[in-house]
């Protein structure tokens, strides 16, 4: 008994690993951006690095884990039952509950394994985390001020830096609004700076070289003060958002959940608390629920075959996600009590796997007798006898002509056969993942959704813009999986050895793979250069619609409020209306590029495009000379001044690369470099969009040599490599693509590294492989 508890364990205990694998890698790959970044950009060490990563992956495995025991149960008692190895148990004279019980030990030691982590270990990573960003976010201020670019995440300061040094990294033409101090505003222009941080303390100090001070007093156009400093040191604040209260409990242990309850007053806090207290409990007894569902599913899966167990596991917690999300609301609107809101997923599963296991027990003869034992042991082989030799029998078919001739049709009844079940574990892999994307994302954003009231049909939206989104990332991964699942599965059957054997070269038997992957290739380029530019946009609208945020047409502008213009002249505005053609509160900075110095500011009331220029209404100038001297005119009558833009400039929205067509941003990019601007990351991304499309036939063939040498270890290894695989390609494509952001690497050679090296390496495999 104790060696059949032990060997059925080991069958959960591989699957579910790999499980966990799986979905944590498809969870965490976006952390890898920033840890590149942080490689990069800020030096960081591999300890820093390490530990960053350690503290990121407990909140994340606390998900994953259930979803992992779901779908190893599933896979081995799956396995167990395809295999006759159930009913070779009962014919042993072992019952059912034999079977549950080990299963069921298995589920609870996975549940006290996630209390641990869910009350433990996650409070304290996220605490550790927390405080490790923060420091991190003072350091990172430093690589995310990019020259040309308005930094506004200083409080009361906006910072513009015409240009920095690829070498030493000092900034050369430095601009800064300071309103720190209300009632009077002070610009300061420099000719060269810095940003250094303090050791120990973290303190971030703009160090500048001969600077100049333009102070001046809203309402008072007779006060305006010139200071000039050889050098000026500013210690600008860094924007801090404070974390919502509902958010900082998820960062509680059960026991500091328990005493926040008797501290919080408020029914809302109280509410959200009992809320987090029951989520402590809950979320790991989805460990338990999932195998009292995942038993019976799997003893009734026998021809599924493990594709079929990863799609229920998909199914399943599709339908906990959805149930859990929707009682959480409800529990935090007050409409139910907060017990049941959250327990009711762990409900349904357990009233769901009741039912299952009562319908397996009577299926198996548990109450029927022998005798309908004996006859689905009989119906089982006389079913796999059957399906074996009709396999045998159309394998037998499509090789004999093969064996009598050069066989190059295309597409064969070989090829079909490769191309049916590619093409369905393909499709399986790409939607059952696009669920769980979904699935996470919705439970991110659900408390959004209900605090701004946003209607269905626009969450709806959303997500057919989020899926599209997904869909781009996800296609290179799924024709990899699909390539390494596909051949798994010939090899573990055999399969590829009578191909072999009866004349077929593998080479030849890759054109239906390397097909396919090409098709996906040019379904990826049409999705990224004629859909996604589209649909980005609106998925942002949308996204800042459930985030309460304002519009992405309102946010441009705001932010469009400091825009530099064709010239060496800088704007700024309060709001611009577009059916007026008017600024208001408009100021005009023009400069001495050569020592970008100021040589005229001017600022009225409003200025408006009268067709020919812009008049300005109520206002003031003021010229500064190289020696110091400083004109003043007031403009008491509307001047008409002539500037080269027009009022479509101000009001165009600024876009992304990502909401750019290839050819928008080619012309973008020729733009900037027209007015002496670098674009080195700009041209990155421009050629990510040539080299992205080519990756799911890069990993096609990547995923051959792998997949020929798989031997008779199956379907499960081919997704434990294809998880290796995809985390080393999406690791190397972040670290040259950043190191092409930075100046580094030609931006051609950072788009398209990854996908050459992968190449080579799979060509240089493939050539190795007998075939």
């Amino acid at each position: 008994m104790k060696i059949l508890n032990k060997y059925l364990i080991r069958e959960m205990l591989g699957p579910t690993l790999l499980g966990l694998s799986f979905y944590t890698f498809i969870l965490i790959t976006r952390e890898t951006m920033m840890l590149a970044e942080l490689i990069i950009r800020e030096g960081a060490g591999p300890g820093t690095i390490g530990t960053l990563l350690l503290f990121t992956i407990p909140h994340v495995v606390v998900l994953t884990v259930p979803m992992a025991v779901l779908f190893g149960i599933l896979i081995a008692v799956g396995r167990l039952s395809s295999d006759s190895e159930i009913i070779a148990m009962r014919s042993s004279g072992l019952s059912l509950p034999f079977v549950y019980r080990p299963v069921l030990y298995f589920s609870i030691g996975i549940f006290l394994i996630n209390v641990i982590l869910i009350n433990v270990l996650v409070p304290y990573s996220n605490t550790r985390l927390q405080e490790i960003q923060t420091e991190l976010a003072t350091r990172a201020v430093k690589s995310q001020i990019q020259p040309r670019v308005f930094y506004d995440e200083f409080d009361d300061l906006v910072l513009y830096v015409d240009d920095i040094d690829s070498s030493t990294g000092r900034w050369k033409g430095i601009f800064i609004a300071d309103s720190t101090q209300p009632g009077r505003s002070n610009v300061i222009v420099a000719s060269s700076g810095n940003l250094t941080i303090e050791e120990g303390t973290s303190r971030t100090w703009i160090d500048l070289v001969n600077a100049r001070n333009h102070i001046g007093r809203p309402g008072n156009a007779e006060t305006y003060d010139l200071v000039t400093h050889g050098t000026q040191r500013l210690s600008p604040r860094i924007e801090t958002v404070e974390a919502e209260t509902s958010r900082s409990y998820k960062s509680m242990s059960l026991g500091e959940l328990w005493r926040a309850l008797a501290r919080v007053d408020n029914p809302l806090d109280r509410r959200n608390v009992r809320v987090e207290i029951h989520k402590k409990l809950s979320i790991p007894f989805a460990c338990i629920a999932f195998g009292l569902v995942a038993l019976p599913l799997g003893l009734t899966n026998r021809r599924g075959g493990r594709s079929s167990g990863f799609s229920l596991s998909i199914a399943i917690i599709l339908f906990y996600y959805i149930l859990l999300t929707w009682g959480s609301d409800l529990a935090e609107e007050g409409r139910i009590p907060a017990g049941l809101g959250i327990w009711l997923p762990n409900i349904a599963l357990i009233i769901l796997g009741a039912m299952l296991l009562n319908r397996a027990n009577r299926d198996t003869g548990q109450r029927g007798g022998s005798g309908r034992i004996a006859r689905l042991v009989e119906r089982l082989r006389k079913g796999k006898s059957k399906e074996s030799s009709e396999r045998t029998q159309a394998v037998e078919q499509s090789y004999q002509p093969l064996l009598q001739r050069l066989d190059v049709t295309f597409p064969n009844l070989l090829d079909r056969y490769v191309l049916t079940l590619l093409v369905r574990i393909t499709l399986l892999v790409l939607f059952s993942t696009l669920i769980l994307f979904v699935v996470i994302n919705y439970t991110e954003i659900s408390d959004d959704i209900r605090e701004n009231a946003i209607a269905m049909t626009d969450v709806i939206s959303f997500y057919q813009f989020y899926s599209l989104q997904i869909l781009d990332i996800l296609l290179p991964l799924a024709i990899l999986l699909g390539t390494l699942i596909t051949f798994g599965i010939l090899s573990r059957n055999s399969e590829l050895v009578a191909i072999k054997s009866s004349g077929v070269s593998l080479y030849r038997l890759s054109v239906p793979v390397l097909l396919v992957a090409a098709l996906i290739s040019v379904v990826s380029y049409f999705l990224l250069d004629f859909v996604l530019p589209y649909s980005n946009r609106r998925y942002h609208d949308l996204e800042n619609l459930i985030k309460g945020r304002e519009s992405a047409a309102a946010v441009d502008l705001n932010q469009r409020q400091w825009v530099w213009g064709e010239g060496p002249w800088l704007f700024n505005f309060l709001t611009f209306d577009e059916r007026a053609n008017t600024l208001s509160e408009v100021q005009v900075f023009e400069f001495d590029q050569e020592n970008f110095s100021v040589t005229r500011r001017i600022s009225a009331r409003e200025a408006r495009f009268d067709g020919v220029g812009w008049v300005f209404v109520d206002g003031w100038m003021r010229s500064f000379g190289e020696d110091g001297g400083v004109s003043f005119t007031p403009i008491r009558s509307p001047i008409r001044l002539h500037y080269p833009e027009r009022p479509l400039y101000f009001s165009t929205e600024i876009r992304t690369p990502q909401e750019m067509t290839f050819g928008e941003l080619r012309r973008h990019i020729r733009d900037l470099q027209r007015s002496g601007y670098a674009a080195d990351a700009l041209q990155v991304e421009l050629y990510r969009k040539t080299a992205w499309p080519f990756l799911p036939l890069v990993m096609a063939l990547i995923a051959l040599p792998f997949a020929f040498r798989m031997g008779k270890r199956g379907a499960l290894y081919g997704i434990g490599i294809a998880i290796f695989l995809g985390f080393a390609y999406w690791l190397v494509f972040v670290l040259f693509t950043k190191f092409g952001e930075v100046g580094n690497l030609p931006a051609i050679l950072a788009a398209w590294s990854a996908n050459v090296l992968f190449a080579i390496a799979a060509i240089t495999m493939f050539l190795r492989v007998e075939t």
